[in-house]
């Protein structure tokens, strides 16, 4: 697990660095594919299974607690999730984090997190294409088909927008 968490904080910093931090590298776009299930625990010590979600929107966010973008995009999912989850929306945050659940623990009370965050594996991080950098959003359709994905911040506005077609297309 130890050098997971290496190999992977190494390929998240040279992502960063050759995008420049911004979180604007271009790899959004449609997948169309069935999203790969998962068993991930929460902080709870419950599991959150991808299955368990079907007849929702999903939005699966890879993100971690020292991550700069990651942290510009919370308010809005947060926002997001508060309006629009009692219209079939579901927001998971999977923590990419290696500094243990007290870290995680306390981003989410100071960031106000209100849906369900659990912590990855190497397996989920695998399944989803590897991770090149975070956050990285991926958007699951209600017959559980990931639709489109982004890697790197969006403003707030463009992921509302494919929450809402997500939606719509749900009925």
């Amino acid at each position: 697990m130890k050098s997971f968490a290496r190999t992977f904080l190494v390929s998240t910093l040279v992502t960063f660095l050759i995008c420049g931090c911004s979180g604007q590298e271009d790899r959004s776009g449609p997948a169309s594919r069935a999203a790969p299930d998962f068993a991930l625990k929460d902080l709870n010590g419950g599991i959150c299974r991808l299955a368990d979600l079907r007849g929702k929107v999903v939005v699966l966010n890879f993100f971690a607690t020292w991550c700069g973008p990651c942290r510009q995009e919370i308010p809005d999912l947060v926002r997001l999730y508060e309006g629009f989850g009692d219209k079939g929306l579901e927001i998971i945050g999977v923590s990419l984090d290696q500094d243990g659940e007290a870290v995680l623990r306390l981003f989410i009370k100071r960031y106000g997190i209100t849906y369900p965050i659990v912590v990855g594996t190497r397996e989920v991080v695998l399944d989803y294409g590897g991770i090149k950098g975070i956050p990285t959003t991926f958007f699951i359709d209600h017959n559980g088909a990931i639709t489109n994905y982004f890697v790197g911040l969006r403003p707030g506005y463009v992921i509302e927008e494919s929450v809402r077609k997500l939606l719509k297309e749900r009925g």
